[in-house]
């Protein structure tokens, strides 16, 4: 039997700042990933006395890169995808009841649930998760090609860093992070 569950909602990483509102503040955190049920914040300055919050969330609009061409591909740059924001508000997963202030930044990741998302919103995850869901099978796809073969391994680093991942790593390393995010997808 396999060990691991399916999720109720496909996640993908995002690993891009977000804002938050925190006790009246605009403050700067990290959406580590989403998906239509929440998202997973970290290194968030201050967490929020309220458990309910705002938060503004940038997903970038990927392209299919199995459609682009070679040359497409090593010819753009991250930085021009179109951005959707997602305006939400989230619920903490977890209490924070005992934990001094210390203790709460200490803490590396917060789940959250989105509260009434709408309709726009909820499109607009969904297709993130999607894109990026068949973005992720393409570059296992370009890598697994690799395994004892001459493949342009700089266009492999090039669809890795499209995607958010240091394209620079140790090819090993770099493969393992993609890897580890595929499997999170569906999987506790």
């Amino acid at each position: 039997m396999n060990s691991r569950s399916k999720r109720v909602y496909l996640r993908a990483p995002v690993n891009d700042e977000l804002l938050y509102l925190c006790d009246e503040f605009v403050l700067k955190g990290v959406c580590s990933n989403i998906s239509e049920g929440g998202v997973l914040l970290s290194h968030l300055g201050k967490v929020p006395k309220n458990s309910e919050f705002a938060v503004l969330v940038p997903l970038i609009q990927y392209p299919d890169f199995s459609k682009l061409s070679t040359q497409k591909i090593m010819g753009i740059e991250r930085s021009s995808f179109d951005i959707e924001i997602i305006r939400a508000r989230v619920n903490v997963v977890r209490s924070f009841e005992g934990k001094t202030e210390v203790e709460k930044i200490l803490m590396k990741n917060i789940g959250a649930s989105f509260i009434n998302l709408d309709a726009k919103e909820l499109l607009t995850i969904q297709g993130f998760v999607a894109s990026f869901a068949k973005n992720i099978v393409y570059l296992l796809t370009l890598f697994q090609n690799h395994q004892g073969k001459n493949v342009n391994i700089p266009y492999i680093r090039k669809v890795a860093s499209l995607l958010g991942y240091d394209g620079g790593a140790k090819f090993p390393v770099l493969r393992q992070h993609v890897l580890h995010d595929y499997q999170s997808l569906e999987s506790i």
